[in-house]
């Protein structure tokens, strides 16, 4: 059982966003999605999610084309993250949690005690339990993020989706919520635009330019000095790191040419 994209475009105001991608994701990996701004990476993961129709392609679930899941029935299956998330009502951390219980309930019911046990367990997994009664219009980007991340494992979902899911947090919690997502026992896709963190906690990388798949296997594998550099057009050295060989990759400053230097003033 696999999330499957097959050709998968998605064209915006005569503009080819996503172009002809093909990913394969196996059962309980870990895939992050990379590439410069502008690659594709969130409106691939929204085509993954059903938020957005493709124009041309197919994705799959469990065997099952995506447009044949009823919603409620997806949101039982899919949980997904999105970079920015904003409300009009004021809700406290723990009403945003529950939401991810929803798609659990019958019509009309209420939360249950199984429900409330589930959300408290999210909390405490995300590091949020102290901030349960605290409004979201209170948080900061982080919190709030942590906080749909949350929300998202109280689906108790089979697939994670999350764009940025590291955006607007510092370094501990990047790295606490990293390996939270991998230790989770679901099938993820992550955009990510740190390079570093995806060699580190990612099974696989599937690397995005101009809307297209260029590249994908393991992080060591597609990770390359010649690749980084042609897709990022960046300086960079590749090496790997113990135990497991992942890459490591170090950003060098631009040559600075000569047609650079003579339009600096000093």
């Amino acid at each position: 059982m696999s999330l499957i994209a097959s050709e998968l475009s998605w064209s915006v105001a005569n503009r080819t966003v996503v172009d002809g991608v093909s990913l394969h994701v196996d059962t309980g990996t870990t895939v992050g999605l990379l590439g410069p701004n502008g690659a594709g990476k969130s409106s691939l993961l929204r085509l993954l999610a059903g938020v957005r129709t493709p124009s041309a392609g197919s994705v799959s679930v469990l065997d099952r084309p995506l447009e044949s899941w009823r919603r409620k029935e997806l949101a039982r299956t899919v949980a997904v993250v999105e970079q920015q998330v904003s409300t009009e009502i004021d809700l406290t951390v723990a009403d945003v949690v529950g939401l991810g219980r929803i798609p659990h309930r019958s019509e009309w019911a209420g939360a249950t005690d199984g429900d409330q046990a589930t959300v408290s367990e999210a909390l405490r997994r995300t590091g949020l339990t102290e901030f349960a009664d605290r409004r979201w219009h209170s948080l900061s980007g982080g919190e709030r993020q942590l906080t749909q991340i949350a929300r998202a494992l109280a689906q108790e979902p089979g697939y994670l989706l999350l764009d940025e899911p590291t955006n607007h947090l510092d370094v501990a919690h990047q790295l606490d919520v990293l390996d939270l997502v991998r230790r989770e026992p679901v099938t993820s896709v992550l955009a990510l635009h740190d390079l570093n963190l995806a060699a580190l906690f990612c099974d696989r990388v599937v690397v995005l330019s101009e809307g297209r798949a260029v590249r994908a296997g393991t992080p060591a594998e597609v990770l390359t000095e010649e690749l980084v550099g042609e897709v990022y057009r960046v300086r960079c050295e590749v090496t790997p790191t113990e135990p497991e060989g992942r890459p490591h990759i170090r950003f060098l400053p631009p040559k600075r040419t000569e047609a650079t230097l003579s339009t600096v003033d000093v």
